[in-house]
């Protein structure tokens, strides 16, 4: 837990469990806390000065989204990610974001467009820095607001529970420095047809990205898997 630091602060008893989860998630997503790191509600506990059972409910909250998953005999932990996992998240994403990007070159706004564009400036920066974390928060955010310009709720819903599941994990295929301009060069084609009011195009380069992105980290994965399985053999 040495990594937990800059605590949160408590505003409230009937906030403790949702500001433990807010941190423990945005730890986890930003990478502090890794896959496969255990959650010891003691620890937990004793780290934010709260008693164990604000831990408990917020760790019950990331394992309905799938951030920590329970296994025996361990308890806790951070939910690592499978070449299976991959596949069915991506391939409901590729199904939802294809619909979403539709509906967003019918719907989006000017301001929507300038903001898009802003990001993509901004994420061109870190490009050229090689903060490969914080471009991957820039793109989060570039996809967030397409697919909240396609007005579906529901929608949305979705996708954002889908994202927080990969978002730590996208660092780890970004961080080769061709996927990172591949990325980057799709992003900015993605604007350019939301620009033109184009749904065909726009439905096709977005899937082009979500399936480009998935071969890409399942292959790191498996590489892992392997490597993993060969360790412990040894």
């Amino acid at each position: 837990m040495e990594d937990l630091d800059k605590l949160p602060e408590f505003k409230g008893p009937e906030t403790l469990a949702n500001t433990v989860c807010d941190y423990l998630e945005n730890a986890i997503l930003d990478g502090r806390l890794e896959a496969g790191t255990r959650l010891i509600e003691r620890d937990l506990a004793e780290k934010f000065n709260v008693s164990r059972p604000p831990i408990r409910e917020a760790i019950r909250q990331l394992n309905t989204e799938g951030l920590v998953e329970i296994v025996p005999r361990k308890g806790a932990v951070v939910a690592r990610i499978s070449a299976k996992d991959v596949e069915e998240i991506y391939g409901v994403k590729v199904l939802i974001e294809g619909y979403a990007a539709r509906e967003a070159a019918k719907k989006i706004t000017e301001p929507g467009l300038r903001k898009l564009k802003s990001l993509i400036d901004k994420m061109a920066v870190q490009i050229e820095k090689g903060n490969v974390s914080r471009y991957v928060k820039l793109a989060e955010e570039f996809h967030d607001l397409i697919n909240k310009a396609a007005g579906n709720d529901k929608l949305y819903e979705i996708y954002k529970r889908l994202s927080k599941q990969i978002i730590c994990h996208k660092i780890n295929y970004l961080s080769v420095s061709r996927g990172l301009r591949r990325s980057f060069e799709e992003h900015k084609e993605l604007l350019e047809t939301l620009a033109q009011r184009d749904p065909d195009r726009v439905e096709s380069c977005i899937t082009q990205h979500i399936k480009y992105a998935q071969e890409v980290l399942t292959m790191r994965i498996k590489r892992s898997e392997k490597r993993n399985r060969s360790e412990n053999q040894n």
